[in-house]
């Protein structure tokens, strides 16, 4: 079973949070940017636009991370799904269908986009090219990843930030599809529950387990 759109994106954010701290000195800026976020929670919004610029799809939802490689992306609406990254697994559930998928964060390259979760000290450098650039407001950074693998999902990855807080995502697919990511209600460095980053499904819920040996 493939990764959706969504879970995609939240990997991604988890793979630019947890190899900031082995970035080398081409990506020093955004990873002392990066680096000096231990803990994180925010609001999110997050807007599919197809090629022609057209907005297609908007949901809405919260999220928090905290180093090492602990990460929660839960979507609330419009159509609720909660994804729990904590070191070596990750958690996928699905409310209306009832459903969990457990995945593991160790897959080879090629496998999956999961890989991008992974704990094998692959830094930005290694999977991309990373840029600085400037938009209209001048007191915002910019930066620009481009993935240096012809099979990524993604043909570039935009980050911003307003004074040191990650503010958006731009993400941009190989079809000219972009996806806007937009933090709102930002706390850096506080302290967060252990309960964000494990979930217990109840016995009603189906549970596909991708990470036991057949």
């Amino acid at each position: 079973m493939k990764l959706s759109l969504i879970q995609y994106l939240t990997a991604l954010i988890i793979c630019i949070f947890i190899t900031a701290a082995h970035a080398v000195p081409a990506s020093a800026d955004l990873s002392k940017l990066l680096n000096a976020v231990n803990s994180m929670q925010a609001g999110f919004v997050q807007t599919a636009y197809d090629y022609h610029g057209k907005a297609t799809q908007k949901s809405y939802g919260r999220m928090a991370m905290q180093r090492p490689g602990k990460f929660r992306w839960d979507v609330t609406k419009p159509i609720p799904q909660l994804i729990i990254a904590n070191q070596t697994k990750l958690f996928i559930y699905d409310a209306d269908l009832e459903q969990l998928t457990i995945r593991s964060l160790n897959k080879t390259a090629g496998e999956t986009p999961a890989l991008l979760l992974s704990h094998d000290n692959k830094t930005l450098e290694t999977n991309f090219i990373v840029k600085s650039t400037q938009k209209n407001d001048p007191s915002w950074r910019w930066f620009v990843l481009t993935p240096k693998k012809p099979d990524n999902m993604f043909e570039s990855i935009q980050i911003g930030f307003a004074g040191n807080q990650i503010r958006e995502m731009h993400l941009q697919d190989n079809l000219g599809n972009v996806t806007v990511i937009q933090f709102q209600n930002i706390k850096q460095n506080i302290n967060l529950s252990s309960s964000l980053f494990t979930f217990k499904p109840s016995s009603r819920v189906d549970i596909i387990d991708e990470t036991r040996k057949k």
